[in-house]
């Protein structure tokens, strides 16, 4: 299957769909509101030898990744976010988000996950692990690339991305997540048509 065939889901997991319509709706409003996008994958999770990947539980960690947001509130051009609580033995309770940029005012992701990683190992007491999902060339789909809200094969690669978020596995106390409000739109410019249709 080449670049030009992506499909928008990854066919490797059993979708939920309630929650996959949620997400590709956000995402969809917020392309309604910023001609361009950047997305940041990352995931969130405790050092294996420490008391919150031992003793952490959902309330814990919910309440780790609510602070994090609260702090990050400032991260100029950061426009949305979504992230879902998982769970496996191996890994404890575990945040996978995506973050927002403002295509507009970010070409890279870098600066924004440094931030993103210092403040989880401030508000998890330095017991913090943090993943990013950074492209990489075998991958299916290219991440972190400035999509454009006209760019249909690039949103579906960003719905493909998204995918995991919505994933049946892991969800053992079933879906617990949290999607950003959409900022109002802007009074002047017109209204953009939807790439992708449902």
């Amino acid at each position: 299957m080449g670049y030009h065939d992506i499909t928008d889901i990854n066919l490797s997991y059993i979708q939920h769909r309630t929650l996959q319509r949620k997400l590709r709706h956000h995402q969809d409003q917020l392309f309604e509101r910023y001609s361009k996008l950047l997305m940041l994958r990352m995931d969130f999770s405790y050092l294996q030898d420490s008391d919150s990947h031992g003793e952490g539980d959902i309330h814990s960690t919910v309440a780790d990744i609510t602070l994090l947001i609260q702090r990050c509130g400032d991260i100029n051009g950061l426009v949305g976010y979504v992230w879902v609580l998982e769970h496996t033995g191996q890994h404890g309770y575990h945040i996978h988000a995506a973050f927002y940029l403002n295509g507009q005012k970010h070409r890279r992701a870098w600066t924004v996950f440094e931030a993103l990683r210092d403040t989880w190992e401030d508000v998890t007491w330095g017991e913090g692990h943090t993943y990013r999902c950074e492209p990489k060339e075998h991958y299916r789909v290219r991440g972190e690339w400035v999509t454009a809200y006209d760019d249909a094969r690039g949103r579906r690669g960003m719905q493909y991305i998204l995918s995991y978020l919505s994933k049946q596995d892991q969800k053992t106390q079933g879906v617990i997540c949290q999607l950003s409000d959409i900022p109002a739109p802007a009074v002047s410019g017109r209204r953009r048509r939807c790439a992708i249709s449902e």
